[in-house]
């Protein structure tokens, strides 16, 4: 549990919090404030011997054996502070399901100690990181009015249909939709149409449709944005109960992306809307 330093910054107490910065991308100099320990080489025995307050750690460092141990009840609840580049898609798929907030390679000096204050004022009032996952009884009822807006959509859409019967939704016709929403940036700036959330559930639900495994880094890709904005958003997604993730049984090294249930469910109402429209 972390003690008490009154040299906060506008004289506010802060909590005198052990740190342990593990990686060489993880800088020292932002957390000079409070109790920063350099990670050694085996850092899961390290973790095992004393446990920190909070972990800040490079992504690059993650491999099975201290995912597993990140992911167990014992750490489940420590704070962890993950910096991510480019390469580090699969390395952060390992932890998807614990609570953590990713940040860029290099992080932003001011972004990672703000971060660190704020992780450290919640382990002062015990108060859980609203941004990193979503209680069970607040999933379960966000699961509950995603359902009823599924449900009362395919009525609408069941209404709407015109005598004709609508042509299936292929995996195909999913390609050639995100083909289109492509070549808008043939004519626009590609940030204009930014729509990280949409593009995933496009390729998970044509892939799915092509019985096709879809790993982190793949869907990073599909998701045309930065790697560390697109994982930011498919965590975001499985604490929402969306996306679910499973180990690749080939390789522990790598995880596999799929559609909840009830995600694929409302895609297939979803799509079969958007690309029946009547007049296409």
């Amino acid at each position: 549990m972390a003690d008490y330093d009154s040299s906060g910054m506008n004289g506010n107490p802060l909590p005198s919090v052990k740190i342990l910065a593990a990686g060489a991308a993880v800088p020292l100099a932002p957390l000079a404030g409070w109790r920063p320990v350099r990670g050694g080489a085996d850092l899961a025995a390290q973790l095992r011997e004393e446990r920190p307050d909070l972990l800040v750690l490079d992504a690059a460092g993650i491999g099975p054996e201290l995912a597993a141990l990140l992911m167990s009840a014992a750490f489940a609840d420590m704070p962890l502070l993950l910096l991510a580049g480019d390469d580090d898609a699969e390395k952060v798929g390992l932890l998807l399901e614990r609570p953590m907030r990713i940040l860029p390679v290099p992080a932003e000096p001011g972004q990672l100690a703000a971060l660190v204050a704020e992780a450290a004022a919640g382990l002062a009032g015990g108060v859980a990181d609203a941004n990193s996952r979503y209680e069970a009884d607040d999933r379960l009822a966000a699961l509950k009015r995603d359902a009823e807006r599924v449900a009362a959509a395919l009525a609408d859409l069941a209404g709407l249909r015109g005598p004709e019967t609508a042509r299936p939704v292929t995996a195909a016709r999913i390609r050639a939709h995100i083909k289109a929403r492509r070549n808008r940036e043939r004519f626009f700036a590609a940030e204009l149409f930014s729509d990280p959330v949409w593009d995933i559930l496009l390729d998970l639900s044509a892939s799915r449709l092509e019985d096709r495994p879809v790993s982190v880094s793949s869907l990073c890709i599909a998701a045309h944005v930065p790697t560390t904005t697109a994982l930011r958003t498919i965590k975001m997604l499985v604490d929402r109960g969306l996306l679910t993730r499973r180990n690749d049984p080939a390789d522990a090294r790598r995880s596999f992306i799929a559609l909840s249930p009830h995600a694929a469910s409302a895609m297939e109402g979803c799509l079969e809307a958007v690309l029946n429209q009547q007049g296409q």
